[in-house]
C-alpha cells in the first residue's frame, strides 16, 4: 500500500519538484464474474509515464485482494509525477483480477484537470458490454502540489488532527469522520445537522462516466463548504482515526478567522455496505461537534505557547443517542489544531506530542453565557483527577466520621498589624489562593488529627506591609507529600508591637518556600530529561514495531496457502534472481566501459597537450618567418640599390674617361685635371675592391635556397597543424557521442534499479 512510501499521516504537500494525488478507495459495485467465479480483485493507480515503462500490474501501490462483485477496500493509494509534466500526464486507475491478472476496469484522467488541495468524491462508472451492467468505483481523491501557495501571506492553512474518542462507546462501530469549514455555523446547524429530513447530509459521490474537464471543475463554495473525509476506523468501542486534515484552499482561508459565524464542523457517519448499489453514499449522521473559527482561536494558535499546536480538552460530541459513552455521562473527542506558517511544511501534527501541547481555551460556562461571550467549543465537565497520595488519618479519626471544621471567623480590625515604616518594593509574592473550577464537584474534606488553622487575609484597603500566606486545608492532595512538611501550616497569633519578630518569621517562611521551589525545579528538570529519553526510546520502539508488523504481514501473506503457493514463490524468486544477475553483469560491463573511457580521456588529454605544444611551436615559427621575410625584403631592396649605383658609377667612369681623352688629345691638360685623374684613379681602385667584396659576399643562389627551404617548412607545419585540428575535432565529436550514449545507459540502469518490484510479470 501507500504506506510503503509515504507515512501513515498523509503529507500536506508533495516532495519538491513533484506533484502527488492521494486516493481513498472506498469500494466498488457490479463487478463482472471472471471464468464463472467471483472476481478477486484489487485497485492500483498508474500514470502515463509508468504505463509506457511497463510498470502496470500488481505493485506495492495497490489495495489488498478482496473477493466479490461488490468489494469494499477502505484503503489509500497514491500517484506522483514530476512537476514539469503536469500538463501532459494522465492518471490511470485500474481494477485488476489478481489470479488471472486481467484488467476489469480502466479509468483515465487528465492530471491538470484536478483542482489542487480540493478533495473530490467521485463515483466512476463504466458500462460493460459483456454483462450490460455499469460498474461503479467509489473514491475520494486530492491533488497536492509541492508548495501550499506562491504568495507571501501570514499563514497558509489550518491543520486539524483527529485522534479518537476519549472514552468507549456502547457498541462496536466503524465510523467515517467528515470535516468541513462553513461560513455560517448557526444556519448550517439548523438546516443541516439538526434537520433529519435533509437528504444531502453526508457525502454524495458524483457519478462520472468518461472524465473530462467539465466533470472536474471546482464547485462554488456554498454553505456546506468543501467536505474532507477520512478512512473508516476499525470496528471498535474506541474508534481511532489519527487522520490529519488540512484546509488550505483559498475559498476555505477566506472563511477562517474573519467572523464569529464561521466554524469547523466534525461529523461522524457509520460504515455502510455498498451492496452493489449504483448510488451509494455516506449517510446516517451519528454525531457532530464544532469549533468556532474567530479571532480568539487565531490569537491562541499564533501565540508563543500555541505556535506548535493546541489541543481540545473535553470536546463534547452532540448526538441524539446513536453515539453515547458507555461508562460516562458525556462523550468527548480529542482534536489538535495548528496554523501552518510554512509554504512547504515538512512535518505533521504528531499524537505522541499532544500531551505537551497547551489546552485550547473553550470560553464555555456551564451555568450559561455571560456578557454574550460565545464559547469556541462546548466543553464537557471534567472530573478533577488526583495524581498524588492523600493524607492518611489515624485509626481513631478514620473510624468515626467527623464533620468538616468550621472556618475561623474573621480577625477584628484591631488585631491587624500595621507598619509605621513606608512600604518598600516587596521582594516576594504572596502564595496564590485556591479557587476550584466552576465545574468542580464538591468533595467531603479529609480529616486530619490536627486541623489546619485558617486565618483571614487583610484586604488591600488595610495597607498592610506583608500578607500572611494561606493554604487550603481541603486540597492538601495537590501538594506532594515531601513538600508539605516545608510549609508552615500553624501560624502563631500576631502581636502588633512585635514587628521584628514578624520579619524573622516571614524570612524563615520565605527561605523554606525558596528551598521547596528549588527542589521542585530540580525534580522538574530531571523529569524533563527522563521524558526526552523515554520519548526517543518510544519513537524508536514504535518504528521497530511498525517494521515488525509490516514484515509479519508480508510473511503471513506468503505463507498462506490460499493466496500463493511454493511454486509461485520459487518462480518469482528465480525471475528476481535472474533480473538481479543480469543487472549486475550490465553494471560490470558499464564499469569496464567507464574505465576504458577514462583511459581514452587520459590519452586524449595527452594528445591535447601535444597539440597545444605544436600550436605554440608553429606560432613561434610563424613569427620567425615573418622576421626573416622582412629582412629578406630589406636585403633585396639594398641589392637593387647597389646595382643601380654601380650602373651610375660605370656611366660616370665612361664619361670621365671620354672627357679625359678629349683633354689629352686637345693638349689642354692642366694641374687640376691631373689632380682629378688621381682622385678618379683612387675611386676606381676603391670601386673595384668593393665590387670584388660584393661578388665574394653575394651568394644569391644560397639565399634563395634558404628562403625556399623556410617557405617549404612553413607549408609543412601549416599542413600538419590543419591535420591535427581536423583530427582533434573528429575525436572530440566522437567522444561527445560516446559520452552521451554512456550517460543514457547509466540513466536507464538507475531507472531500472529504482522501479518498484512487481508481483506480476504480465501487464494484464
Amino acid at each position: 500500500m501507500a504506506t510503503a512510501k509515504y507515512s501513515a499521516l498523509f503529507p500536506h504537500v508533495a516532495p519538491r519538484c513533484k506533484e502527488l494525488i492521494h486516493i481513498l478507495v472506498h469500494g466498488a459495485a457490479n463487478l463482472p464474474n471472471i471464468n464463472n467465479r467471483s472476481p478477486r480483485c484489487y485497485v492500483t493507480t498508474q500514470t502515463k509515464a509508468t504505463l509506457e515503462e511497463g510498470e502496470i500490474g500488481e505493485t506495492i501501490n495497490a489495495t489488498n485482494f478482496i473477493e466479490g462483485v461488490s468489494p469494499q477496500w477502505n484503503e489509500m493509494i497514491y500517484a506522483d509525477i514530476a512537476e514539469d509534466k503536469s500538463l501532459s500526464e494522465e492518471l490511470i486507475i485500474f481494477i485488476i483480477d489478481e489470479p488471472t491478472g486481467k484488467k476489469i476496469v480502466e479509468h483515465r484522467f487528465q492530471w491538470q484537470n484536478f483542482e489542487p488541495f480540493y478533495q473530490y468524491h467521485i463515483n466512476l462508472q463504466q458500462p460493460l458490454q459483456q454483462t450490460s451492467q455499469t460498474t461503479c468505483l467509489y473514491i475520494s481523491m486530492m491533488r497536492k502540489l509541492s508548495s501550499l501557495s506562491k504568495e507571501s501571506i501570514r499563514y497558509f492553512g489550518l491543520e486539524a488532527l483527529l485522534n479518537g474518542f476519549d472514552s468507549p462507546i456502547t457498541e462496536n462501530l466503524s465510523i467515517y469522520a467528515v470535516t468541513r469549514i462553513v461560513s455560517d455555523f448557526k444556519a448550517y446547524r439548523q438546516n443541516y445537522l439538526l434537520n433529519e429530513k435533509n437528504e444531502h447530509r453526508g457525502i454524495e459521490f458524483k457519478p462520472i462516466v468518461s472524465a473530462n474537464g467539465q466533470d472536474l471543475l471546482l464547485p462554488e463554495y456554498s454553505y456546506d463548504g468543501y467536505p474532507q473525509i477520512s478512512l473508516a476506523s476499525k470496528r471498535s468501542k474506541i474508534p481511532i482515526w489519527k487522520h490529519d486534515f488540512l484546509f488550505c484552499h483559498q475559498n476555505e482561508k477566506d472563511n477562517m478567522f474573519t467572523s464569529n459565524a464561521s466554524a469547523i464542523i466534525l461529523e461522524f457517519y457509520p460504515y455502510q455496505n455498498i451492496a452493489n448499489s449504483k448510488n451509494w453514499r455516506i449517510s446516517g449522521l451519528l454525531g457532530w461537534t464544532a469549533i468556532i473559527l474567530d479571532e480568539r482561536l487565531m490569537n491562541a494558535l499564533t501565540s508563543t505557547f500555541g505556535s506548535e499546536g493546541m489541543r481540545t480538552e473535553g470536546l463534547l460530541i452532540h448526538s441524539d443517542g446513536d453515539l453515547a459513552a458507555e461508562s460516562s455521562k458525556y462523550l468527548t473527542a480529542e482534536m489538535l489544531f495548528r496554523i501552518v506558517t510554512e509554504r512547504h511544511p515538512t512535518r505533521n501534527l504528531l499524537l505522541p506530542t499532544n500531551s505537551n501541547m497547551p489546552a485550547l481555551p473553550s470560553y464555555f460556562n456551564p451555568n450559561g453565557q455571560q456578557n454574550d461571550v460565545e464559547p469556541l467549543y462546548i466543553q464537557a465537565p471534567v472530573t478533577k483527577k488526583s495524581f498524588l497520595p492523600s493524607i492518611q488519618t489515624s485509626s481513631a479519626s478514620s473510624s468515626a466520621p467527623q464533620p468538616p471544621p468550621p472556618p475561623t471567623p474573621p480577625r477584628p480590625a484591631a488585631h491587624v498589624a500595621r507598619s509605621p515604616i513606608p512600604a518598600p518594593q516587596p521582594t516576594f509574592l504572596a502564595a496564590p489562593y485556591y479557587q476550584p473550577p466552576p465545574h468542580y464537584e464538591y468533595q467531603q474534606p479529609i480529616q486530619v488529627q490536627q486541623p489546619v488553622q485558617v486565618q483571614q487575609t487583610a484586604t488591600p484597603s488595610d495597607k498592610t506591609r506583608y500578607r500572611i500566606p494561606r493554604i487550603n486545608p481541603y486540597d492538601l492532595d495537590d501538594l506532594p507529600t515531601e513538600y508539605r512538611a516545608m510549609l508552615g501550616t500553624n501560624y502563631p497569633p500576631r502581636r502588633d508591637d512585635d514587628i521584628e519578630g514578624w520579619f524573622d518569621y516571614f524570612e524563615r517562611e520565605v527561605g523554606k518556600y525558596k528551598q521547596a521551589i528549588r527542589r521542585v525545579i530540580q525534580d522538574v528538570m530531571q523529569l524533563r530529561d527522563q521524558h526526552k529519553t523515554l520519548t526517543a526510546a518510544n519513537t524508536d520502539l514504535r518504528a521497530k514495531l511498525e517494521n515488525f508488523d509490516r514484515k509479519k504481514k508480508v510473511f503471513i501473506e506468503i505463507l498462506e496457502g490460499d493466496k500463493i503457493d511454493k511454486a509461485k514463490i520459487q518462480d518469482i524468486y528465480n525471475r528476481l534472481s535472474a533480473k538481479i544477475s543480469a543487472q549486475s553483469l550490465e553494471l560490470k560491463e558499464n564499469y569496464a566501459k567507464i574505465n576504458s573511457y577514462e583511459k581514452e580521456l587520459t590519452r586524449r588529454g595527452e594528445l591535447r597537450a601535444q597539440y597545444d605544444a605544436l600550436v605554440r611551436t608553429s606560432q613561434a615559427r610563424e613569427v620567425e618567418m615573418k622576421l626573416i621575410q622582412q629582412r629578406l625584403g630589406k636585403a633585396d631592396g639594398l641589392e637593387e640599390t647597389v646595382r643601380r649605383q654601380e650602373l651610375v658609377i660605370e656611366k660616370l667612369e665612361a664619361m670621365i674617361n671620354n672627357y679625359m681623352k678629349q683633354k689629352r688629345s686637345g693638349g689642354a691638360f692642366n694641374d687640376v685635371d691631373r689632380k682629378f685623374l688621381s682622385e678618379h684613379a683612387a675611386l676606381g681602385l676603391e670601386t673595384q675592391q668593393l665590387q670584388r667584396r660584393l661578388s665574394n659576399g653575394r651568394n644569391t643562389t644560397l639565399v634563395n635556397n634558404h628562403r625556399e627551404d623556410l617557405v617549404q617548412q612553413n607549408l609543412i607545419y601549416q599542413q600538419e597543424l590543419a591535420n591535427l585540428k581536423a583530427r582533434f575535432q573528429e575525436n572530440t565529436s566522437a567522444w561527445g557521442r560516446e559520452k552521451a550514449d554512456l550517460l543514457s545507459k547509466l540513466e536507464d540502469v538507475e531507472a531500472t534499479s529504482a522501479t518498484p518490484r512487481t508481483r506480476k510479470s504480465k501487464p494484464y
